[in-house]
């Protein structure tokens, strides 16, 4: 009778050799169940995402504002211009140093993962290793013939058969650990490179967090001593105040252009304006954010040293920095991004001539063409512009002409 042959010990390293084709598919199957670390949290990932597209939204709406101010007055320098350039670097260094927060906790989360991840692959690593290690000793200490005793203490035909069928079970669980072990090895050196590459791009982003925190703290002095300038400084203050007259105008025509291509379209019978709401009619919008502390009244406004005068078109309402801005009332927003003066800005139709503003904001969480309901976030309280402190600069303009929002709070 022809015995079966046994391969019942084969460590990696010995003449012992699997098929190339059937080890590497199980080691890159086994390398990928137990060897890659859990996936991040989506809802992360969808954070990153998020302020990846908030970060680039910013960029092209200062790209733009950029490209406004070169093209005004023939490149002249002024106040608020300069103070535009010093708000631009300060938002975009919030934007990305909240990004890299974001990258950094997603990296340290990652850490975590591979450690446990290798610490698994280790503790397999040490079972399997004393499993084979047991059975090679077996193997030493009792030989080849032990196999061949047992088949021959076989009493007849049926038990050799099933003495060989757990003999080849035997030698078949010997491959798949032999197997396991190498997979367990592959998936280990995988885990140890992405843990070493993690490190480095976690210490790259908290090197690239501290410039940019550089970079915010020296815009934000250079933006205070300009405000300080224009504040202590008579001539630099008239400066100012007929740039921010202009900049009230660039606003009223902003406003204008909207109310004109609207009626427009209204007339060749197309006017996409008709998808909002009409305003109620009943004298009332509701306050933008829930602090309601007026710090600066809508109507002529005398600066207490140089006692020049300046008409005030909306209400400045006192809030903590990051306060949610929310909707007066439904609408479509026909503007959201920078303007000189007034910094971040959100202007929303209302319909019925009816329109609101919402400046010196810190985030813009719209975009223009966006249709809102009432008491929707829009964005963040902020202090861009022409601001020394958080706060809203709210407007209420009904067909273009600013009123007393007061009235219809």
């Amino acid at each position: 009778m022809r015995l079966p042959r046994f391969r019942i010990c084969a460590l990696p390293g010995s003449k012992y050799r699997l098929r190339p084709g059937k080890f590497a598919w199980l080691s890159v199957c086994l390398a990928l169940a137990l060897g890659s670390p859990a996936l991040s949290a989506p809802s992360l990932d969808d954070k990153i995402a998020q302020q990846k597209k908030q970060l680039d939204l910013l960029n092209k709406r200062i790209q733009y504002h950029t490209r406004e101010l070169a093209e005004a007055k023939a490149k002249e320098k002024g106040y608020l211009r300069e103070l535009s350039v010093f708000d631009h670097r300060v938002q975009q260094s919030e934007e990305q140093i909240a990004l890299l927060d974001l990258q950094i906790e997603k990296n340290e989360r990652e850490l975590k993962e591979v450690a446990e991840s290798i610490e698994g692959h280790n503790k397999r690593i040490r079972t399997l290793q004393d499993i084979l290690s047991k059975r090679c000793v077996a193997i030493y200490k009792y030989g080849g013939a032990a196999d061949l005793n047992v088949m021959l203490s076989a009493a007849d035909l049926a038990e050799l058969n099933n003495l060989t069928y757990l003999m080849n079970r035997l030698s078949r669980q010997d491959e798949k650990d032999i197997e396991a072990l190498e997979a367990e090895r592959l998936a280990l050196k995988s885990d140890e490179l992405k843990l070493q590459q993690t490190r480095g791009q976690l210490a790259q982003r908290h090197k690239q967090r501290t410039r940019e925190q550089q970079a915010n703290k020296q815009a934000g002095a250079h933006r205070r001593e300009l405000l300080a300038r224009v504040e202590k400084d008579k001539k630099a203050h008239e400066a100012a105040m007929r740039e921010s007259e202009e900049a009230e105008r660039a606003l009223q025509k902003k406003i204008d252009e909207y109310l004109k291509k609207k009626a427009l379209a209204a007339q060749q019978g197309n006017n996409k304006g008709g998808r909002i709401p009409a305003y109620e009619g009943n004298g009332k919008f509701d306050w933008p954010v829930p602090d309601r502390k007026v710090t600066s009244r809508f109507g002529l406004r005398v600066h207490p040293r140089f006692k020049t005068k300046r008409q005030h078109t909306g209400i400045d309402i006192a809030s903590s920095l990051g306060t949610p801005i929310k909707t007066a009332g439904a609408g479509e927003v026909i503007f959201a991004g920078w303007m000189r003066g007034y910094g971040q800005v959100v202007i929303i139709d209302h319909g019925g001539g009816y329109a609101t503003v919402y400046a010196h904001m810190s985030k813009i969480q719209v975009d223009e063409g966006d249709t809102v309901k009432r008491g929707a976030t829009i964005g963040r309280v902020g202090m861009t512009g022409v601001a020394t402190g958080p706060h809203l600069h709210f407007e209420v303009r009904v067909n273009g002409e600013a009123r007393n929002p007061l009235k219809y709070l």
